[in-house]
């Protein structure tokens, strides 16, 4: 009775280890598996929280078919409860392996160690299975080895799903973004260094919005906060949108005087804006650059504070004046990338 009772326990743990997995990782792949759909029914917009859960309920109970089959065809004995879930977790990664165009984008090299994996929980378990010959149950060893085994089966998930850090971010900007969520969607990733294109355009567009809503709280205010992935792609996108009526074409043409670095057209484009007293942080900076008079004399605090910024930046590179362009640049980066002062000093034209 109570190995019976014992497990019992083992197959409830197992059972919710799973779930909980289960929902933690389509929580994760959220805006990968709304964008999959999308694509399969040939629709755009954002989905709504009952009809992600509705999916994701669906697809969990079709994962679940496969744990009797699995009972079933290999017969686990020992108590390995934990291998009736790995075909499961095998499927639960490959529903997961979009990668924005083709649905099964694994690699050899993810197909095989997947594989590998799959058939090393399903095969071994049962030869010693039939080899050991004891009967003894012994609970705590038990628990231990169902653990283990599905940390294995998460590995085999996390191997055969789409773990691209850079198109889930993507993903999440853009849902945001199409929400017309340009705060939140500017916080997504801040605090990371891998970009791509697709992301640097879709959180200018964030920036955009946030100066559709509220002047000079967009673009001069989180422009070079984050690293520019291509400098050249970007400002051919935003050529691009500079004749789309979504989007301010004045606040267009100074980002794009910024990045070329055509210090005396952004000024020329930014000196307008001086009489409303209120300059965005790197309109500043190129003004300090540009050693604009007149915003010195208009805004004396706010010029002083950027200008001894600049002064600061300077003298920290000319302790590395010896050194190479690229190691100037690595010295200066932790306290100066998030700046225009670097930006102009070491982004390739």
């Amino acid at each position: 009775m109570k190995k019976d009772k014992e497990a019992q326990g083992i197959r409830i743990m197992c059972f919710v280890l799973f779930l909980a997995f289960t929902l933690c990782w389509f929580f994760m792949q959220r805006e990968l598996i709304v964008y999959t759909i999308h694509t399969l029914s040939n629709t755009k917009g954002s989905m709504d929280s009952f009809s992600f859960v509705y999916i994701s309920v669906i697809v969990f109970f079709l994962l679940l078919s496969a744990v009797p089959v699995s009972r079933i065809v290999f017969k686990f004995r020992y108590g390995h409860y934990a291998c009736n879930y790995a075909v499961s977790a095998f499927i639960l990664g490959c529903l997961t392996g979009f990668d924005g165009t083709r649905f099964f984008s694994q690699t050899l090299i993810s197909w095989i160690i997947g594989v590998s994996l799959l058939i090393l929980i399903l095969i071994i378990p049962t030869i010693v299975s039939f080899l050991n010959n004891s009967t003894s149950y012994k609970g705590l060893r038990t628990v231990a080895s169902n653990l283990m085994i599905f940390s294995i089966l998460f590995c085999i998930t996390a191997v055969m799903g789409n773990t691209d850090e850079n198109l889930h971010r993507r993903l999440r900007i853009e849902n945001l973004v199409s929400r017309g969520d340009y705060v939140n969607a500017l916080e997504v990733g801040m605090n990371e260094e891998e970009t791509d294109p697709s992301i640097t355009l879709l959180r200018v567009k964030a920036m955009l919005g946030l100066d559709a809503a509220n002047p000079g709280s967009g673009v001069g205010e989180h422009l070079f906060s984050y690293p520019i992935a291509d400098a050249e792609s970007l400002i051919d996108s935003l050529c691009m949108l500079e004749s789309d009526s979504l989007y301010d074409g004045s606040t267009i043409r100074i980002a794009l005087a910024m990045l070329v670095m055509d210090i005396h057209r952004a000024d020329s484009l930014i000196a307008p804006l001086i009489h409303e007293r209120n300059i965005p942080t790197y309109y500043m900076q190129l003004l300090v650059l540009s050693e604009n008079k007149d915003v010195a004399s208009f805004l004396p605090d706010e010029f002083e504070t950027e200008q001894k910024k600049y002064e600061s930046f300077n003298e920290l590179l000319s302790q590395y004046r010896n050194e190479s362009v690229q190691f100037q640049a690595n010295s200066t980066y932790i306290h100066y990338h998030d700046t225009y002062y670097w930006y102009y000093t070491f982004c390739d034209r």
